[in-house]
């Protein structure tokens, strides 16, 4: 079974998978992305891509309003689901505590 599927003006995908659910799955979870994000907004999304060091790959789907974005996760057997929106929050930096140098101690001071 061959599915098409329209997930944006410029992106079309031709599924064909062996078992039929499988092309079925894959064919519905692509063409519908998360539709309303955190702050509300439902309009204006667009697809965005990035990968790491390591070579992984990550598909989102961004609102232009706030910058979140719906992650595309895959199953470890087959098939895909989409996230929740999310905001990033970058991890604050942890300050390292400076020390001051004491003097050091003389065992032998008499006094």
């Amino acid at each position: 079974m061959k599915a098409i599927v329209k997930m944006s003006e410029n992106i079309r995908l031709e599924i064909d998978e062996r078992e039929e659910l499988n092309t079925l799955h894959k064919a519905i979870v692509l063409s519908n992305p998360r539709r309303k994000c955190v702050c509300g907004n439902t309009k204006g999304f667009y697809f965005a891509t990035n990968k790491d060091k390591e070579g992984n790959i990550y598909i989102n789907f961004k609102c232009p309003s706030c910058g979140a974005r719906s992650k595309l996760g895959q199953y470890k057997t087959t098939g895909f689901f989409w996230h929740d929106f999310e905001v990033y929050q970058p991890k604050p930096e942890v300050k390292k505590e400076v020390r001051e140098e004491e003097p050091p101690i003389d065992l032998y001071d008499e006094e």
